[in-house]
């Protein structure tokens, strides 16, 4: 399928109207949210980590009564921090690339702190976008009803691959499998919402949500400040709650709570990885479950649309089927893991370095989706 066309807009100009809808604002981050229908303030409070006295105080609330279409305060802004492979909010790190591949720098905040600090920067980040979107004409919703689940892959404890590079000048350079995956999983969550979907991620970030690469040779930092995406589980007075191979069926415990409110015939589940793989061509690699001779039909089905919508003529994607502990269990009806990389490749980890082709891996990814949703 093509892209949704706004009515009779011609597709030069669609692109030109998501460009602007998806626009990163120049000015802190801003905590309003319009109040949609179904809300309570006891449910907004919760969902911005604050309290329903401070949301009726910034608001001069005389009551607890809301109603669709309200904006409210529900916060102060959010400090916004530019920089070459940014921007960043509350802090960012130290070194403004990626030193070697062992460095890396650790949260100096509990995982509960990073935990709200998240919460509340990807909530503002998402009603910024809805109220974004909601303000656009003739915009088309080919994802409403759809409940989508993305997982960027490693995170906290797990940096995933850590590969070295060079740069036009030959000034080596390292790439940090999670912090790039991060960043195309925020770009395809972005796009999944402008078409309707309801979208959440199972791992946030305290200090970032998508970046863009203005001197690519700045790489970004292994931080190991990720969280899982579960408020209960990060009061855990301990490390070891950050995302790991120890705690990996916590992506599935989160994306299967998302899944109960929806239904089921209109749930995905979609994680996002760049492999280190030698043995294997570089390009996109779709993984469906399988566990023997048991295979999940429908993944199936996800995964080769998805392979259509990766391929290129020059990198053709590949398909494959394995048990995997991220896919096992998962109450969508349909998942996959997507390697959208193969960063054993030097033109594959080359190409992460840029945020031109992130969002190429971004809208493939998207296309793949809406294909499927809109073949069923």
């Amino acid at each position: 399928m093509t892209l949704p066309t706004y009515g009779a807009i011609p597709r030069r100009l669609v692109v030109v109207v998501i460009l602007c809808l998806l626009a990163s604002p120049v000015h802190a981050l801003t905590s309003v949210y319009e109040v949609q229908s179904g809300d309570s303030l006891w449910e907004i409070a919760s969902r911005f980590g604050t309290s329903v006295s401070t949301i009726k105080q910034l608001n001069k609330l005389k009551s607890s009564s809301i109603h669709p279409g309200q904006r409210l305060l529900v916060g102060s802004s959010i400090r916004k921090i530019e920089a070459n492979n940014g921007p960043y909010y509350y802090a960012s790190p130290k070194s403004e690339t990626q030193k070697s591949r062992g460095y890396a720098e650790s949260s100096s905040r509990s995982a509960r702190e990073d935990y709200n600090r998240a919460n509340r920067l990807i909530q503002a980040h998402l009603a910024e976008l809805r109220d974004r979107f909601g303000k656009a004409k003739k915009r088309e919703s080919p994802l409403k009803g759809w409940r989508i689940m993305l997982d960027p892959g490693h995170g906290g404890r797990d940096p995933g691959a850590i590969v070295s590079n060079e740069t036009g000048d030959k000034e080596e350079v390292h790439v940090v499998e999670d912090e790039y995956v991060y960043d195309i999983t925020m770009r395809v969550m972005e796009r999944l919402m402008l078409y309707g979907a309801e979208v959440q991620m199972t791992v946030l970030s305290p200090n970032h949500l998508k970046r863009d690469s203005f001197l690519a040779k700045e790489t970004f930092v292994n931080e190991k400040n990720e969280v899982y995406n579960d408020e209960a589980y990060n009061r855990k007075a301990d490390p070891m709650v950050r995302p790991g191979s120890h705690n990996i069926k916590r992506r599935v415990m989160v994306a299967n709570r998302f899944f109960k409110k929806g239904r089921k015939d209109k749930s995905l589940f979609v994680s996002l990885h760049a492999d280190n793989s030698p043995q294997r061509p570089r390009g996109p690699l779709v993984i469906y479950q399988k566990k023997g001779s048991r295979m999940d039909k429908p993944s199936r089905t996800f995964a080769k649309i998805m392979q259509r919508a990766l391929d290129h003529r020059t990198v053709p994607s590949l398909i494959g089927s394995r048990n995997m502990a991220v896919l096992r269990d998962n109450r969508a009806s349909a998942e996959i893991l997507v390697e959208i990389r193969n960063v054993s490749s030097k033109a594959d980890a080359w190409a992460l370095r840029f945020h031109e082709k992130r969002q190429e891996d971004a809208d493939r990814i998207v296309r793949g989706v809406l294909d499927y949703a809109t073949s069923r």
